[in-house]
This record gives C-alpha cells, structure tokens and sequence, in this order.
C-alpha cells in the first residue's frame, strides 16, 4: 500500500489566529533522526545553506513545508509555516505581507506545483523573501529512477514527479533574476540510495525504519562523485536589487 503523509515527532504547529499559517515549535530536539533518509538530507541540506547564508538571527517561511519539520534542523531560528493541508494557506498566494522574511525555503514544493502555476510561485517567494531564497526538488535527471519507484509502489507522492516535467534548474534561476534575485545550483543526494531506501519503506514498512536509521547515521553527508548521480537539487539565491 502506498506510504500515506505522517507528520514528523517532535514538532508541532501552532496555528496563527488570523491567517491560515503557523509557527513550528520543536518539542523534542533531535526527533530529526528519526526522518527517512530522503527527507532528512533535503531538510539538513537546506538547514545548513541557510546557516551558511549567516542570517542569524533569522526569521524564515517554510513554504509547503507541511508538518514543519525543518524547524528540528534550525531549532534557534523562527519557522513559520505556509501549506494547504496542515494550514489551509496557499502557495500560489502566500498569505504575508512583502519582504516579510529574511529567507524563503521551498523543499521538494515546486514539483507539486502545476508546471502552469511554477512561476507563480516563484514570484510569491520573491515577493515575500527580504534577502534570499532556498529551494530543492529533485533533479530532472532523476527521472528514471522516480518512474521506477512509481511503479514499484504506486504512492501518490511520487505521481507528480512522473506525470509533470520536473523544475529545470536553469529556467528557475532566470525567473527569478527577474525579481531581482541570483544564486547558486548544488547537487546532493544519492539515486541508488534513494530509490532503494523509498522503495523498501513503502513495501516493507514494517522493517524499513532500521534501514533509514542506519543510512541517515552513515549515508546522510555522502558527497557526489564517482559515477554517482544526484537526487535532488538545491538552489540557494540571494537578493541583489
């Protein structure tokens, strides 16, 4: 059966009173462990980018970011909280007013947007970003992989990723520039861990939290290289006008 959305431990929302976001607040430092693998190298990518951006203190939006799990990577920043499930606000209409904070974040968001609506969003991100923005999805190049595990588990999550084009990169950036914003392309993330550890945690729920244990204790900060392709790509932009 396909793996359905589970809110991450240690982490809760507190819904703001008058707009449809919310304030994460940790309740238990170092419940990120317990992520699976894939979400917790996106998160902890993302997490250090914004650390190395040395905006601190720093107010950030964690847009589409559900459960607000990446406030677990960023415990001393403030995460507030934009999506359509766990707050009812929307991504094509971020319910902030302009420039409201320091960093806008975008984790695997943009491939669950409707490839019409892409640069809508991406102009909502520039509209309420101050100074940067923070975005990963996985790479196009990743696509025969993300088929596979569709068909392997049939789980709605994946869907978008093989039946909508995944973000180009390139094309990102330069809509971006438009809004006065230029940055940076990295890859991380490993395909064949992926796809292995995604496929085993929909199939084999049952046995697969040991696998995901022991691949974020060794395998969550292996560098590409040597014939390995990346899963994700994170992009990482600042704000120039």
């Amino acid at each position: 059966m396909p793996l359905p959305i589970k809110a991450a431990e240690g982490v809760e929302l507190e819904l703001h009173p008058d707009r449809p976001m919310a304030r994460a607040r940790v309740t238990r430092p170092g419940a990120e462990r317990a992520l699976s693998w894939d979400r917790f190298v996106r998160l902890q990518a993302a997490a250090r980018r914004v650390r190395a951006l040395a905006i601190d203190p720093a107010t950030i939006l964690d847009a589409g970011g559900f459960d607000g799990a990446l406030a677990l990577f960023l415990p001393e920043y403030t995460v507030d909280v934009v999506d359509p499930v766990t707050t009812g606000g929307t991504i094509l209409g971020l319910p902030c007013a302009d420039r409201t904070f320091d960093a806008v974040l975008g984790i695997d968001v943009l491939e669950h947007i409707e490839p019409q609506h892409r640069n809508q969003a991406l102009a909502e991100f520039a509209r309420v970003a101050s100074r940067h923005i923070v975005l990963n999805y996985p790479c196009q190049d990743s696509r025969d992989a993300q088929v596979l595990a569709l068909q392997l588990t049939d789980n709605e999550l994946i869907k978008d990723h093989v039946h909508w084009p995944l973000p180009d990169s390139a094309q990102v950036l330069n809509e971006l520039a438009k809004y006065g914003f230029t940055g940076e392309i990295s890859g991380h993330g490993n395909v064949a861990v992926w796809l292995s550890q995604y496929v085993a945690l929909n199939l084999l729920p049952d046995t697969a939290q040991a696998l995901n244990e022991h691949l974020v204790a060794n395998f969550a900060d292996e560098k590409q290289g040597d014939g390995n392709r990346s899963l994700y790509h994170l992009l990482s932009l600042s704000r120039t006008q």
